[in-house]
């Protein structure tokens, strides 16, 4: 008899929704000796959540942790889940359990998978007893116990198309793609690597389209935002994309990450990405401060964003450019000259945040948690209010507005959650 098998996004402030799409894509990999379910619990309270699961009787429960943040509502989960379902294995996956696994293990969680879940996670149901830990952490007499790194999916096409059907319709009509893991990249501040590792894995472009085409034509999708940390990392393989694109059904419009410098080193990439309605691109510029960009390992110049930004305005794209503040080794002068310098850079809409500094990645002098500093967070805040209410940004987005197409109804949608400041008599 297959073992019951219950996903769950734990409760939690955030509505960041890749968790459940991540759980789906899970799901895909072990439904074939499993009886799987996903349950989206982030709207729930954790009594109600730990209720919903014990009425399932799982013998399996695995519970996702998107970000560091994710790990205290999902270790309270997992404290219920001891007294309410005794008999089930708890797992805990995902990027903040891969990086403080003590804390779900702690909790009381049996195991916690460290990285990407699917090969590990199917072993582990096939044979619970194994003393394999390859992948795996557990604790043993309060001593953590951290196997070696699993083998990771490769090539990404061994995956099968994620279990659209086991979670519910996205409510804002976005709905998640996949068609790349990691970044061949190595920023300073980013997490990425440390848990794929500096190595880069991606679909096909044939699968990326009949993935495409299904969202599209059997789930009805009219916004599709890839989950990529860098979609752009291979030219060749985005041109090869969009022209296959060309020929499918399509969304209104793609929702995408990449780096500006991937973005520039081809002439025809953005016209490409144009015309297969990749149109709302969100860039990281990280600090437009020379001497910090380079240490974050990012280099362009504020002209070279300039341009991007103006080549994707000129196509009807819209571009979010994203900012870091704290980030180590940054002065009191490069603070106060990152929205000055943000909106020479031009992009369309622009969120600056302050540092996450994640385990194994440098810390901030005078920073010795793992929580943002506090005055960073602040200033994040403000700087991203100071950026809309910047008379240029105001224009900009005013002339987009007045347009047409899908650059219009971003434009107006970004004025009407951040209105210009009114003045006063």
């Amino acid at each position: 008899m297959a073992p019951r098998v219950l996903l769950v996004k734990p409760p939690e402030a955030s509505r960041f929704n890749f968790g459940t799409f991540s759980l789906a894509v899970l799901a895909a990999a072990v439904r074939d000796i499993a009886e799987v379910e996903i349950l989206d619990a982030t709207r729930l309270g954790l009594a109600e959540a730990a209720q919903r699961i014990a009425e399932r009787t799982p013998r399996w429960v695995g519970i996702t942790t998107m970000a560091l943040s994710s790990l205290p509502p999902a270790a309270e989960l997992v404290r219920r889940l001891r007294g309410a379902v005794p008999d089930a294995h708890l797992v805990v996956g995902g990027h903040g359990a891969t990086m403080l696994p003590r804390i779900p293990l702690e909790a009381g969680a049996h195991t916690v998978v460290l990285g990407e879940g699917e090969i590990t996670f199917r072993r582990l149901l096939q044979d619970e007893r194994s003393t394999d830990l390859a992948g795996l952490a557990r604790l043993s007499g309060g001593e953590l116990l951290q196997g070696p790194a699993a083998p990771q999916v490769a090539p990404l096409d061994a995956l099968n198309t994620p279990a659209h059907d086991l979670v519910p319709e996205p409510e804002d009509g976005v709905h998640l793609l996949e068609t790349s893991r990691g970044c061949p990249h190595d920023c300073s501040f980013c997490e990425t690597t440390r848990f794929h590792g500096r190595r880069w894995r991606y679909h096909t472009p044939a699968r990326v389209a009949a993935e495409v085409r299904h969202l599209v034509r059997d789930l009805g999708a009219w916004i599709i935002e890839i989950t990529d940390d860098n979609f752009a990392a291979s030219r060749r393989r985005v041109l090869e994309i969009t022209r296959l694109l060309r020929r499918e059904d399509l969304p209104v419009f793609f929702m995408l990450s990449a780096r500006a410098d991937d973005l520039l080193a081809h002439p025809g990439l953005l016209p490409a990405m144009a015309g297969a309605r990749m149109l709302r691109i969100s860039v990281g510029v990280e600090s437009l401060d020379p001497g910090l960009a380079v240490r974050a390992g990012k280099s362009l110049a504020v002209g070279d964003y300039a341009r991007l930004f103006g080549r994707m305005r000129e196509l009807g794209m819209f571009s979010v450019a994203s900012y870091i503040v704290g980030l180590p080794g940054e002065t009191a002068r490069a603070r106060r000259k990152a929205v000055e310098l943000a909106v020479a850079a031009g992009s369309d809409a622009a969120q600056f945040l302050p540092l996450y500094p994640f385990p194994g990645l440098p810390l901030p002098a005078g920073n010795d948690s793992y929580d943002p500093d506090p005055a960073a967070a602040a200033d994040a805040e403000r700087f991203t209010r100071e950026f809309y209410a910047h008379p240029a940004v105001i224009a900009r987005l005013t002339r987009a507005a007045s347009g047409g197409g899908v650059r219009a109804l971003l434009a107006g949608g970004t004025l009407a959650k951040h209105p210009p400041p009114t003045c006063s008599a």
